[in-house]
């Protein structure tokens, strides 16, 4: 483990302590953040960064906000609570077809990448998820840009599609 996700873990068990419950097995683990289960039958992840955090949490506010459980058939984690001090969100545990991680997106502004930067991403996007599912990956990125939600870190695994 990095230092960072030490730091994570320990943020996550002081978080398990407050809120009373049990940390259980790992979920997934990435570049932003630490994500395992509780006892409570919900996914706590604990974020490397306050901005990382704060993305994280505005999306799920935003979401909140515009009563959004799914977009375009896939399920949405609901906010079931947030930890400004420790950087933990608490949310639900969905299944596929699903969109999860938002601590790389932007709210009300669009990311202004260079247009070749652009290109390149819808290249390599494209790749990633075939032409059909990335038709459909779109279309739900656009639907969360109607909300000023604009996804950034779109791969397989942050939006996944039904088996």
């Amino acid at each position: 483990m990095t230092d960072w996700q030490h730091e994570a873990a320990n943020r996550l068990e002081l978080y398990a302590s407050k809120r009373e419950i049990e940390l259980q097995d790992r979920l997934g683990n990435g570049f932003d953040g630490l994500v395992v289960r509780s006892s409570a039958g919900t996914a706590l992840k604990a974020l490397a960064f306050e901005r990382l955090y704060l993305n994280e949490r505005n999306v799920y506010l935003r979401l909140m906000e515009h009563k959004v459980d799914e977009v375009q058939g896939f399920a949405v984690p609901e906010l079931i609570w947030a930890d400004d001090q420790l950087w933990v969100i608490e949310m639900e545990i969905v299944s596929a077809p699903y969109v999860v991680d938002f601590a790389g997106a932007y709210i009300d502004l669009p990311p202004d990448y260079p247009e070749e930067v652009i290109e390149q991403w819808h290249a390599d996007k494209l790749e990633q998820f075939g032409a059909e599912q990335w038709d459909i990956v779109q279309t739900v990125m656009a639907k969360f840009g109607a909300m000023g939600i604009y996804l950034a870190d779109v791969k397989p695994g942050n939006i996944t599609f039904a088996e």
